[in-house]
């Protein structure tokens, strides 16, 4: 049907589809198309709908900030986890609450505060200074409208008014902080010993059913990765800067509207006699300084020799050999008094003395280095990279909607895309979902890749922003399954994992009945002894770190309870490393709160605050949620 429409769609019938669909478009605009379509709701709070796309782009938000603050050590399951999600939308059902329970109490953010803190963001200044070119690329390439990001800030600012208004307004009594400080500043004295599951490792047999059974058990772990390779188009700011060439006159008139740049500003060349005086010093040192100075300044407006004036008298030890000689100085080079001084005469001239913190100056300007501009030659090669760079951001910026449509819109082709916008369609090297090459090193890609949309259904995937500057989509071209490795290959690594195991049981088993024997009444050195272990003694409290012997270790004895009637407490732990530490906790002295330093009671009566007001904050953000009409619909997620 469509082929046979599209055939007929020629001359005067082509004309007339255009013209009947123009009219409704002159008349309501395009969003009348819309405003009819039926929005999928994930969930509803107070009969307000939280459409899929607000979820959408609030998941993949989430999925960004993770992968950006935990980088390659981000589980790849996790972003698409079940409760991953429902902690995405519970977030958009707090944020509207909040939203609206902050515009019931008359919370508002003016215009001036918003425009302020988006100039403040670092993403959106070039050379320390805020771009809105850069401003509109950074939020466009994100996939939002300036408009609707600008209204999620400022939801998001009155959010946070209103959760710091509870956080900071918070306070701490005398008493609470004082019970804080002796646990912080308590004191344990303890001993403790190490088991290690390499004692036992040689002492370990393992037979060939039991490494057959393993590697039949755990076939999925001894696979050659699933392996795909994609075709992708880029749209990156470095790509297009390759193909820009400014001519001649684009750069000259780049160098003229920019001149204030390349000033190089007026210098003076200057000497000085200094006649120096303490900072301490009384009035009649200072006033004889003076007069010295001053004899020295009439000389030298006398006829005098400058330079044997200041080889003679000046206490500058740096420049009195070279006839009071500074060299050339610019201004924020000199202490304020000498500068101000020094640019308030003309060549030849001779100051009156002028008091800075070394002293009395007798200042004379032997020369003046007149502002000047740098030749458009010397800095052309500069221009041309920026402008370069300019107009290939201002390039990337025009270009990235349509390229975020055309993906979206032609999900079973590139090539749209790439003939679309003059971009190559390039094919990546084979690469699992941890790890690849070339543009499969970026996680993203990676995940994107072996996601349901591309590598089951053979789409194209979601437009992926690698940075600000550069898109990718991407699209399957082949993949390889999962393979099993023969066990002959894994065996080695099989019989490895099963000795570290048996070993690690042994120690931790160990461990356990050393323990119990020491409860009973056993000797600690006695058990140390027999076992042939490396006992050490420590004395720590909780805000001390220490490497040795460990967090983990560290931590059990402070959760342990407090020895009583001089009788020693023990216990031990199994470290992630497969250790087993006893210990033996001799003695608890809680800390003395007036011993404590300010700024350490300073930090923890802020923590107490804040860790206050946090719980206020979260007992008014769940009665909101008590009191709401929320509902989730699990199956949209």
């Amino acid at each position: 049907m469509l082929t046979e429409i599209r055939s007929r769609a020629t001359g005067w019938i082509a004309w007339f589809i255009v013209i009947l669909i123009t009219i409704p478009f002159a008349l309501w605009g395009i969003n009348s198309y819309f405003e009819g379509a039926d929005t999928v709701a994930v969930a509803t709070v107070n009969g307000e709908e939280i459409d899929q796309q607000t979820y959408r782009y609030a998941l993949e938000d989430r999925r960004s900030r993770l992968n950006r603050l935990l980088g390659s050590n981000v589980d790849p399951n996790l972003a698409n986890s079940p409760e991953f999600k429902k902690s995405v939308i519970n977030g958009l059902v707090d944020q509207i609450l909040l939203s609206s329970d902050a515009d019931t109490q008359g919370y508002r953010i003016s215009d001036e505060q918003l425009n302020h803190f988006i100039q403040s963001v670092p993403q959106f200044q070039r050379d320390g200074q805020f771009d809105p070119g850069l401003y509109e690329s950074s939020v466009r390439t994100q996939g939002f409208q300036v408009g609707d990001y600008e209204r999620r800030l400022r939801q998001q600012h009155i959010v946070d008014q209103v959760r710091l208004g509870f956080t900071d307004s918070e306070f701490v009594t005398e008493a609470d902080l004082e019970e804080m400080l002796r646990l912080v500043l308590q004191r344990r004295e303890f001993d403790y010993a190490t088991i290690k599951p390499q004692h036992f490792m040689q002492h370990v047999e393992i037979s060939d059913a039991e490494i057959e059974q393993q590697y039949q058990e755990n076939s999925e772990l001894y696979q050659t990765p699933e392996k795909i390779k994609v075709q992708y188009v880029r749209l990156a700011v470095a790509d297009l800067i390759e193909n820009i060439a400014p001519g001649e006159d684009e750069l000259l008139q780049a160098y003229e509207s920019s001149q204030a740049r390349f000033k190089a500003p007026e210098q003076r060349r200057v000497s000085h006699i200094l006649i120096a005086v303490k900072e301490d010093a009384d009035e009649a040192t200072r006033n004889a300084a003076v007069e010295k100075a001053l004899s020295l300044t009439q000389q030298a407006r006398g006829g005098s020799d400058f330079e044997e004036l200041a080889k003679q008298h000046s206490d500058d030890p740096g420049s009195a050999a070279n006839g009071g000689d500074l060299g050339v100085i610019a201004r924020g080079a000199m202490v304020k008094p000498f500068e101000d001084a020094a640019y308030q005469l003309q060549q030849g001239e001779i100051s009156d003395p002028v008091e800075t913190r070394f002293g009395y100056h007798v200042i004379k300007i032997t020369e003046l280095v007149p502002e000047s501009i740098k030749p458009f030659a010397e800095v052309r090669e500069q221009i041309e990279q920026e402008e370069r760079k300019r107009l290939a951001e201002a390039q990337f910026i025009e270009q990235a909607e349509s390229f975020r449509n055309l993906v979206y819109e032609q999900p079973d082709s590139l090539e749209p895309v790439a003939e679309e916008l003059g971009l190559a369609l390039e094919t990546s090297d084979w690469f699992s979902l941890d790890s690849g090459t070339g543009v499969a090193e970026s996680r993203r890609i990676r995940e994107a890749a072996f996601g349901a949309e591309v590598f089951l259904e053979g789409l194209n995937s979601e437009t992926i922003e690698i940075d600000v500057n550069t898109l990718v989509a991407l699209r399957k071209r082949e993949s390889q399954p999962a393979a099993p490795i023969p066990l002959s290959e894994v065996r080695d690594e099989i019989e490895k994992t099963l000795r570290q195991e048996r070993a690690r049981e042994r120690v931790a088993k160990l461990g356990g009945e050393l323990v119990d024997k020491l409860k009973q009444g056993g000797a600690w050195d006695a058990v140390v002894q027999e076992h042939d272990l490396e006992a050490a003694e420590s004395s720590l409290t909780r805000s001390e770190q220490s490497s040795d012997p460990g967090r983990e270790i560290v931590a059990a004895i402070f959760q342990a309870q407090r020895p009583g009637d001089g009788e020693p407490i023990y216990g031990g732990i199994t470290t992630a490393a497969g250790d087993y530490a006893l210990f033996r906790l001799r003695k608890v002295e809680d800390g003395d709160p007036k011993q404590a330093e300010k700024e350490v009671a300073d930090r923890y009566r802020s923590v107490l605050s804040r860790r206050r007001g946090y719980d206020y904050f979260l007992s008014y953000q769940n009665g909101l949620r008590a009191a709401a009409d929320v509902k989730i619909f699990q199956e949209q997620l």
